[in-house]
């Protein structure tokens, strides 16, 4: 299996304040293209051309939300299903995804994570406070530590709020990595 990057960088290409610390990262962080309220999904796939494209160049492994199509264009590690959206065409999809693709997804709570079987990958969010979620709750560090337990053979990440010093309070055996937006935003500032 190729090497999985240990930290992501949730990238909204929406967001042009992000743009300039996009170009900044190494290929020992992945991206995660997203945008949460996508009208026309073919505009943002098209929209992410330019960042896949740099990414390739670069050697640095992304994921993009579901679409078989798109996927392959763009030659993408993997793909994200939100694990709410229980469609007929996803649940479809990923029997043909699992062959091609890694799959990714994020969960909030012990419900979802059950049905998390078919994914590769697993967020397990909100762990701190977040700029981009203010009004979501944190989860309680012994239910972080749960679900970590619970996704064991999954490769798992913590993600909302996560910074590389906070996420020394979250290491454990079960635990590969994180995801973020703010950390690479604050860490270049500094």
């Amino acid at each position: 299996m190729q090497k999985v990057p240990k930290e992501w960088f949730f990238f909204n290409p929406k967001i042009k304040s992000n743009h300039k610390y996009f170009y900044k990262i190494s290929k020992q962080t992945g991206v995660i293209f997203y945008n949460n309220n996508i009208k026309n999904q073919n505009d943002f796939f098209l929209m992410i051309e330019p960042y896949t494209n740099w990414c390739h160049i670069n050697r640095i492994k992304f994921v993009i939300p579901c679409s078989i199509y798109w996927a392959n264009k763009y030659k993408a590690y993997g793909v994200f299903l939100d694990i709410k959206v229980k469609e007929i065409n996803n649940l479809l999809n990923i029997k043909i995804l699992r062959k091609k693709f890694f799959l990714v997804t994020k969960v909030h709570n012990f419900v979802e994570s059950l049905s998390s079987a078919y994914f590769n990958f697993v967020f397990i969010s909100s762990v701190f406070h977040t700029k981009s979620h203010p009004n979501r709750k944190p989860l309680k560090k012994g239910s972080f530590f749960s679900l970590c337990f619970l996704l064991r053979k999954k490769i798992v990440f913590a993600l909302g709020g996560v910074t590389k010093s906070n996420y020394k309070q979250l290491r454990n055996r079960y635990l590969y990595g994180y995801g973020a937006i703010s950390n690479f935003t604050q860490e270049r500032n500094q």
